[in-house]
């Protein structure tokens, strides 16, 4: 066979094969498993993403007392691992709230804090509205968690208490969006 003929049968050849693989990799990504999402966002929040963002926060900290300045810092192998844990947590907790279908409360749950922040049906339907942004901010607090992670893997407490203000930038930009969207904050006294 001319070598012409051998490189254009070698191309199709490649070629078929990329195609079958990009629609194998397409069918497989329409597929997703079958998520129950019975956990709402509110109970995410309270049980998983609070309670391990402030392992992360409360691992390294500076408080001004009578006494003086008083560091904490993880120190042991075992404190370190926690921190880490929290933040893996965290990350994984972020992924859950990408998860479609998730609903903020329980149908019927009421706001703790009417005229403060909207209802859990009037943030679902925010959050349906553009699910891009919402997945947007679960991304910037995967991203910011998987950060303190590998910090805490290098035992590295400064980027620890730098990257805290990034989670709470991701928080507090999702609960801008969605939870108090209205909030008017004063503005300071210039003086």
């Amino acid at each position: 066979m001319p070598l012409f003929l051998s490189l254009c049968l070698a191309l199709l050849v490649a070629l078929g094969a990329a195609a079958c693989r990009s629609q194998s990799d397409e069918a497989a990504a329409s597929t997703l498993p079958p998520f129950v999402p019975d956990v709402t966002i509110k109970e995410l929040m309270l049980n998983v993403i609070d309670t391990n963002a402030d392992v992360v926060w409360l691992s390294v900290t500076t408080v001004a007392s009578a006494e003086g300045l008083v560091e904490t810092r993880p120190k042991t192998d075992e404190e370190w691992a926690r921190v880490r844990a929290g933040a893996i947590t965290l990350a994984e907790a972020a992924n859950l709230l990408m998860i479609p279908g998730r609903r903020v409360a329980r149908p019927g749950e009421k706001s703790e804090t009417p005229g403060v922040e909207l209802e859990p049906e009037e943030m679902d339907v925010l959050i349906a509205k553009d699910r891009a942004s919402w997945d947007k901010h679960a991304r910037a607090l995967y991203d910011a968690a998987m950060i303190a992670a590998k910090a805490a893997e290098r035992k590295d407490a400064d980027k620890i208490f730098e990257i805290g203000e990034s989670i709470e930038h991701a928080c507090e930009g999702c609960h801008r969006s969605y939870w108090y969207p209205n909030e008017k904050i004063p503005e300071l006294p210039v003086q």
